[in-house]
């Protein structure tokens, strides 16, 4: 492989900016461009790693003063020989420097290049490369520590005890298949059915942990539903912090659906505030009250809102809403005009609230945060990477479907597990192809 370099930080002004190399020349690219003091060099023979000063230097003239890591590979992030020079931050300054490189002898990497010869090298296996991007793009702390899961290698470890148990299976029933005659013995339908069952209780433990991990790392599609003039839309701006929505005594006012992003409970909510529903004779409003029921049934959590004065019609939209079972919370809007009883048909979790004060919001917020929690002290991995979903969905596929061959002859159910294991090695990144890898990695940033 070439030497690759990159602006690692943020492309503004800041007080450190890192410029990242990578490959068999990274070293001697080093040695061109970088002045010592007295007694100093950037690494010494046997080292894995130094942290030295120097003076980066073009053509005689001192660019700029920095510190310069250097690791000798296979001990650095990619597996190669790297070279990182902190630098004062000015983008001007970033970027002549890494022109130098260039000039160098270094060429500018491509997305994701530093991770993609990491995994290449051994360094990681797709699950937590996949890791390493989540944790770059998370944006709240649940979002981050279900990344860290990937990146650490819990998952990577919960799919390698997954793969040694079908190669252990399928290395019994090749031994009986392969030499029937020799003293291997028969391997027992009961054996056979028990390993199955072990490999596929893994599995799908993990599938069925997608659901909790995607809501935890993309968001809580969150609906706020109710008949005009509830105060939705005041609520919708004292959680977003700002004034998103248009909020007027005209009963109508919100005609289509706005999106907010807001972190409530320890959770990412993509909030969306919706028009009133009512029956209504404008075209444009129906449109809008359409919407506001395809928002209901397509969210993770539905918050029905009721004003200071319930009717027949919050009744009918609140029996709407508890169809979506265990989705539904109640919000009583204007708790600060007085307290008032709960209605019988408020069967669903309710809270009286204020979106005016804000008054109530903070038991909703708890509520939220233990609906949506998630023990990431368990040993359990949690997924959240599509791809992955995918590949384990393959995996229980195959060995549900081993388990129905057991009266079958072993080398139809070692097709199957072959099948599972070539799921396994694209899962990990084993057996994927050059295409896949490809879609990873670009679209990580360019100094990673």
């Amino acid at each position: 492989m070439d030497t690759i370099a990159a602006i690692a930080t943020a492309p503004f002004r800041s007080a450190i900016g890192v410029i990242r190399t990578s490959g068999p020349e990274a070293f001697a690219i080093a040695e061109k461009v970088l002045r010592f003091p007295k007694n100093g060099g950037l690494i010494s023979h046997g080292q894995k790693r130094n942290v030295t000063f120097a003076y980066f230097t073009q053509g005689g003239e001192t660019l700029d003063e920095c510190v310069v890591c250097a690791f000798r590979g296979p001990n650095s992030y990619t597996g190669e020989d790297v070279v990182e020079y902190s630098c004062h931050g000015g983008v001007y300054l970033l970027n002549r420097v890494l022109r130098c490189l260039f000039a160098a002898g270094a060429r500018q990497a491509e997305g994701g290049e530093f991770t993609k010869r990491a995994f290449l090298n051994g360094k990681m296996d797709l699950t937590r490369a996949e890791g390493v991007m989540d944790l770059i793009d998370a944006e709240y702390s649940s979002a981050a520590r279900v990344a860290m899961q990937e990146l650490d290698g819990r998952v990577g470890k919960s799919i390698d005890e997954i793969r040694g148990d079908l190669l252990a299976t399928t290395a019994k029933l090749l031994a009986y298949v392969d030499y029937p005659d020799d003293e291997i013995g028969e391997v027992s339908t009961d054996e056979i059915s028990e390993m199955l069952q072990k490999s596929l209780k893994k599995v799908s433990s993990l599938c069925s942990s997608y659901e909790q991990g995607k809501v935890l790392k993309d968001g809580i599609r969150t609906a706020l539903c109710g008949r005009p003039n509830v105060g939705k839309s005041s609520l919708m701006n004292r959680l977003a912090g700002e004034d998103r929505s248009i909020v007027t005594s005209i009963a109508g006012t919100t005609r289509d659906t706005v999106t907010e992003t807001v972190i409530f409970g320890g959770v990412k909510l993509l909030l969306t505030d919706t028009a009133g529903i009512r029956d209504t004779a404008d075209e444009v409003e129906k449109i809008g009250v359409d919407r506001a029921r395809k928002a209901m049934e397509q969210a993770d959590l539905i918050l029905c809102v009721f004003g200071e004065q319930v009717s027949d019609e919050d009744r009918q939209i609140a029996e709407e809403a508890l169809q979506y079972q265990g989705k539904s919370l109640f919000l009583f809007n204007k708790s600060d005009l007085g307290q008032r009883p709960l209605p019988s048909w408020a069967t669903a979790p309710s809270f009286p609230v204020s979106a005016k004060t804000g008054a109530g919001l903070q038991e909703v917020e708890e509520f939220v945060k233990s609906r949506f929690a998630y023990d990431f002290s368990a040993e359990t991995a949690l997924i959240s990477n599509a791809r992955q979903y995918q590949c384990l969905c393959r995996i229980q596929t195959a060995l549900s479907r081993a388990l129905d061959n057991l009266a079958l002859t072993p080398d139809v159910i070692v097709s199957d597990l072959e099948e599972a294991l070539a799921a396994v090695g694209e899962l990990t990144g084993q057996t994927v192809s050059e295409g896949v890898v490809h879609e990873i990695f670009s679209r990580f940033c360019v100094g990673k």
